[in-house]
């Protein structure tokens, strides 16, 4: 068997080139082992250089990718500091609006909670670092770290606004609940406080505490609600004659006595301005006017303190001057 694979391999091969052109014909004559031992060398350091070059060729691409990689995260970590410096400004404009409209808690609800200083994102993945380090320099860490940032501080002001809604609406609510418009127009004819009885003078001159304020007019003067409400009584109520009472929340209410007639009932609601009734003399009343209290916790209290004096012809900035008590 050897003898005869030595001879297979002793045999003599002849490689003949003959060109299409006027050269010679090349003859190449070797044995059969000769040619299979170059094409075996052949073919090694043929599949050697591919594997080189494969190696290399994986390498530039790597390297290719890991440079748009870097410039995408260099664009990631820019447009996180427009979104870090976006939410800066949303801290600047929390605190001044809480301090435009003197809200509790104007500290900055972020740094009550959380410590500052420390490099920014952009120190830590400049482009310059991420260039000279490669992919191996940047920490994931730190992503993740500065996006639960982003996120948590998103999530806090966005709280905060909602609370500053909250507040602005809930203060626009108490401004128009509040009874600061005057009722009617006409002369005061009697104050908030002790007074003699206009009921009882010529009896010997009997004190009293009047719990409202009295506005005389011509009868069926209009009569304005002085503050959004609702209407829990409308009707007939003894000394008060035709009267209206109004709840504005917030603890505060407002009653009408002494109307001709009563334009709303019981249930209704009604506006600040709106008309609600006409001046009368209904009731215990010595003549025309309207007899205004306003109620606060349960109690009366001076409306005086709630209505306010406006120059000018607005029928509800108007303010009544004060005669000598009559009604």
């Amino acid at each position: 068997m050897r003898k005869r694979i030595l001879d297979a391999m002793a045999r003599r091969l002849t490689v003949l080139i003959i060109p299409q052109t006027q050269m010679k014909a090349w003859r190449w004559q070797c044995s059969t082992g000769f040619f299979l031992f170059w094409l075996g060398l052949w073919t090694v350091l043929t599949v050697a250089a591919g594997l080189v070059v494969g190696r290399h060729i994986d390498y530039w691409i790597t390297k290719a990718d890991n440079q748009v990689m870097l410039t995408k995260m260099t664009r990631l970590a820019q447009e996180m500091d427009r979104a870090r410096y976006a939410l800066d400004q949303a801290k600047s404009t929390d605190r001044q609006l809480r301090g435009l409209l003197t809200m509790a808690g104007s500290r900055d609800p972020i740094e009550a909670a959380t410590g500052v200083g420390g490099p920014s994102l952009s120190d830590r993945l400049s482009l310059g670092k991420m260039l000279n380090g490669g992919a191996a320099g940047i920490r994931q860490a730190d992503w993740h770290r500065e996006i639960a940032r982003l996120r948590h501080d998103a999530e806090v002001r966005l709280a905060s606004f909602q609370e500053i809604g909250w507040y602005v609406g809930n203060q626009k609510s108490l401004r128009n609940a509040t009874p600061s418009l005057w009722p009617t127009e006409g002369s005061i004819t009697s104050l908030f406080g002790y007074r003699f009885s206009p009921m009882h003078r010529g009896d010997g001159e009997t004190g009293e505490f009047h719990s409202g304020l009295d506005i005389a007019n011509a009868a069926d003067t209009l009569v304005h609600a002085t503050a959004d409400g609702t209407v829990r009584f409308s009707g007939w109520s003894q000394g008060y004659g035709n009267m209206i009472v109004i709840d504005h929340g917030y603890g505060v209410s407002t009653l009408y006595g002494h109307t001709s007639k009563a334009l709303v009932k019981a249930g209704d609601r009604v506006m600040r301005g709106q008309v609600i009734a006409y001046m009368g003399t209904t009731g215990r009343s010595t003549g025309a006017h309207l007899h205004y209290e306003v109620w606060r916790q349960g109690r009366p209290v001076n409306p005086m303190s709630y209505l306010k004096v406006r120059s000018g012809p607005d029928l509800l900035g108007y303010a009544p001057r004060v005669v000598k008590a009559r009604s």
